[in-house]
């Protein structure tokens, strides 16, 4: 065994470079209508549990469905080629106000570049989006903040462009937005019934106005390979030069209904 793990380790320092230079993203195509996206399965397994003496019929779980989308990060511009899963609850607290409680995301990781030499392990990247915090929704307006994770068998673990401590905080909502050049106005849209039983919307949610960080925690959190990451993968990136699309659907069940 020993031979064979100093030849993957040789072979681990020389495919390092071509990972991070697989960084380097081409341009992608316009986010797929979402009228071409079929209607998603809607799990309520990961619905939050409500606080002490909460009356359940005062409280709703929503799982919104991302289905196609775009994500636009330095030099980073990807189809979502992968769900992204949601799940929050809604209701009244004691007080009789509107309050929400985050549940989960979910996410698969999201080949953003093969390998150098076509291999899907080695040289190949991987991007997942992470929940770091601060969800909230107003009016099918959505706040919370993001960190991305790359994944490559020479980045670690914990290579990620965001970060807990400053993540990429995301404003997405389905009106007009009015970013900082050179990102000009893009539209969402407003929820459209689709199903009543269940009751489905469909709606678009966008954000081009939000900055990104540096890569961190790239090799151990070594310094320059996360230097190297930032190089090329256009971070930091200022706002203005960021895009974020969600196609989504979404459901929602009245927490009496819920086991």
């Amino acid at each position: 065994m020993k031979p064979i793990r100093r030849i993957v380790a040789a072979l681990g320092t020389a495919v390092l470079g071509t990972a991070l230079a697989a960084l380097s993203i081409t341009p992608a195509s316009a986010a797929p209508a979402l009228a071409s996206d079929p209607v998603p399965t809607f799990d309520y397994s990961n619905c939050p549990k409500l606080p002490s003496g909460a009356d359940r019929s005062d409280w709703s779980c929503f799982v919104a469905v991302v289905t196609s989308g775009e994500f636009k990060v330095g030099k980073f511009d990807q189809q979502l080629t992968s769900p992204i899963t949601i799940t929050f609850a809604q209701g009244f607290d004691a007080d009789g106000n509107t309050s929400t409680i985050f549940g989960k995301l979910q996410a698969s990781k999201m080949l953003v570049r093969p390998g150098i030499f076509g291999d899907p392990i080695l040289t190949a990247v991987y991007a997942k989006p992470v929940y770091v915090g601060g969800f909230a929704i107003d009016n099918y307006n959505i706040d919370m903040k993001l960190k991305i994770n790359l994944t490559n068998p020479f980045l670690g673990g914990t290579c990620t462009i965001g970060s807990d401590s400053s993540p990429i905080d995301l404003h997405l909502i389905t009106g007009t937005t009015n970013p900082p050049p050179p990102n000009g106005p893009i539209s969402g849209s407003a929820p459209q019934v689709v199903s009543l039983d269940p009751y489905v919307l469909k709606l678009t949610n966008v954000d081009n106005s939000f900055a990104v960080g540096h890569a961190t925690g790239c090799l151990l959190n070594f310094g320059l390979v996360n230097a190297i990451v930032d190089s090329q993968a256009g971070v930091p990136a200022a706002a203005g030069q960021n895009t974020m699309i969600y196609n989504e659907y979404a459901s929602y069940k009245s927490y009496l209904n819920l086991p």
